[in-house]
């Protein structure tokens, strides 16, 4: 991809070196070449770019000593280095620099003339404030792409408030969908937040995509996790609201499809669609007596019926071992899994199968295992092989390249 004068060959000089077989050179990523300059923190922006490092793009995250404390200071730290802020920001390079000062807004600015993207996850106005907002940078590099990741977009009445995971969870409604009107579920792990940076590592490519076709023209796109996160996941809720000029009775979103069933040694969940299939594990279980019952005869009669079923079969799935249960559900073709924790899933033969996990090798903090990035690309793949960047790791090699013009 073109993009602004000088930023590619600068990116090229700075991205992630490839290892050398013989004659071959490790191929490259889709974004090799591309300079992304990386001022965000957490979650959602951190792993926003982070996505575009694994495909190739240098990315320069730009830091203080006192930078994104709480995910450098996340537990368990080894030797310093935390694991949380090794997962968001394999890949990337550090420069530690100080944007409140004179002299670090030159430098990230000189940066920022290079680059290809710009990613942030402040709220409105501070950007702006300290000199990075996105007209400053484009009057300096018009073919920039700017990434505004917010909270509640960057206009309208909510735009300053402050936004964290959970709250936007709750905010959402999916709290209550997930588990009850009077007591609300939230989801354990920070999906608003991960999301959002797929959104965002998306909305980066997309703008990259029309700036090679339109000429090198940048632009500022905005994400906001409330609009992120509803896309995601209210998609079932979405059924008591999707036409608005009929009324419907109102539907209520079953959680019976996934729960888990226990058996001899273990715990097996799946879910039941189709009446073949619901035949097919009574036929498994020896319980040709269910197969006719007019309870199950249809699919929405499973979704909204399986309750009743799983309290029919729970005998005989307790008196089996999971490994029964499972090779006979895939004899039968029907979709069960064991129910692992997650140290189990890591370390099973269906993730080194599917290749969910990377294990490098580093001189100062040993094997260290890296998320794998998930879609494998025939010609140019992607590559999580360099760990997470030490505050400051890569400022004299950056400044370097700068200065070089």
């Amino acid at each position: 991809m073109d993009g602004p004068k000088s930023g590619p060959s600068f990116g090229k000089e700075l991205r992630m070196s490839g290892t050398v077989s013989g004659d071959h050179a490790e191929p490259k990523g889709p974004l090799s070449g591309m300079l992304v300059v990386d001022m965000s923190s957490i979650v959602s922006g951190p792993l926003g770019s982070r996505i575009l490092a694994d495909l190739g793009a240098t990315v320069v995250k730009i830091e203080t000593a006192t930078s994104d404390i709480a995910v450098r200071s996340n537990l368990p730290v080894h030797q310093g280095h935390s694991a949380y802020h090794e997962q968001l920001n394999f890949g990337k390079k550090s420069i530690s620099v100080d944007p409140k000062t004179p002299e670090g807004v030159k430098t990230i600015r000189a940066l920022c003339k290079k680059a290809d993207v710009f990613f942030q996850n402040s709220r409105p106005g501070v950007m702006e404030r300290l000199g990075f907002g996105y007209e400053a940078l484009k009057a300096d590099n018009p073919g920039l792409v700017y990434v505004s990741v917010t909270g509640f977009g960057e206009t309208g009445p909510y735009a300053n408030g402050v936004a964290y995971d959970t709250s936007i969870q709750g905010l959402v409604g999916f709290m209550a969908a997930q588990g009850t009107e009077d007591a609300p579920q939230a989801i354990y792990s920070p999906v608003a937040d991960k999301i959002t940076a797929i959104w965002a590592s998306h909305a980066a490519m997309g703008a990259l995509l029309y700036r090679e076709r339109n000429g090198g023209v940048g632009q500022k796109v905005v994400i906001d996790m409330v609009s992120a996160y509803a896309s995601f996941i209210l998609v079932e809720e979405m059924a008591n609201e999707t036409f608005r000029s009929v009324e419907f009775p109102t539907v209520h979103a079953p959680k019976q499809p996934y729960q888990p069933l226990a058996t001899a040694d273990g715990t097996v969940v799946g879910l039941i669609l189709m009446p073949q299939q619901y035949k097919a594990v009574c036929r498994a279980l020896g319980r040709e007596d269910l197969e006719d019952d007019p309870r199950f005869a249809t699919t929405p009669q499973l979704i909204h019926g399986i309750a009743e079923f799983h309290k029919a079969i729970a005998k005989d799935v307790a008196a089996i071992t999971t490994e029964v249960f499972l090779q006979r559900m895939r004899d039968s073709n029907v979709p069960f899994s064991r129910v692992n924790n997650p140290r189990d899933f890591i370390n099973s033969d269906i993730a080194a199968a599917t290749g969910a996990f990377v294990d490098i090798e580093d001189d100062e903090f040993g094997t260290i295992r890296h998320l794998n990035h998930p879609v494998k690309y025939s010609v140019s793949p992607a590559n999580v092989g360099r760990r997470a960047p030490k505050i400051g790791e890569h400022t004299d090699e950056i400044l370097a390249m700068i200065a070089g013009g």
